[in-house]
């Protein structure tokens, strides 16, 4: 097959869906602070977390046109994310994997989902502690 060059400013040609493609869009390492914890000590205090999220995208939900409001993009998944963590207090780091599972899983894009959240600070001789969640349809 003999590949076209490309023009500057040409549209892209539309992208065939391809059997055993897989498209993920991840964010690694975001860093907030929560108020999260079962303890006194953790209630009314926030404490640092790390959270890793991994979502596969359903290949047939291509993005043509190039635009990045078709896309299930980094930003808007880490500002989700964000608000979900910021909004209050979670007893247990599982409720706030559910909650934030719950969330982005209800964009039918999204295929899978991987996310982990680490306690940075809870225990003093360890790096961190923390829940991994996997969902997928």
């Amino acid at each position: 097959m003999k590949l076209e060059p490309v023009r500057p400013g040409a549209a892209p040609a539309a992208r065939p869906a391809h059997a055993g493609e897989r498209v993920s869009v991840h964010v690694r390492g975001l860093r907030l602070d929560a108020e999260v914890g079962v303890y006194a000590s953790e209630r009314g205090r926030r404490q640092a977390v790390r959270i890793d999220l991994t979502a596969d995208v359903d290949s047939s939900a291509r993005c043509p046109s190039g635009q990045l409001a078709e896309t299930v993009n980094y930003a808007a998944l880490a500002e989700t994310v964000r608000q979900i963590v910021l909004a209050r207090h979670h007893d247990l780091l599982e409720d706030l994997a559910q909650t934030i599972a719950d969330t982005l899983f209800a964009d039918p894009r999204i295929t899978r989902l991987a996310l982990s959240i680490d306690k940075l600070t809870a225990l003093a001789d360890a790096d961190s502690v923390g829940v991994s969640l996997e969902r997928w349809r």
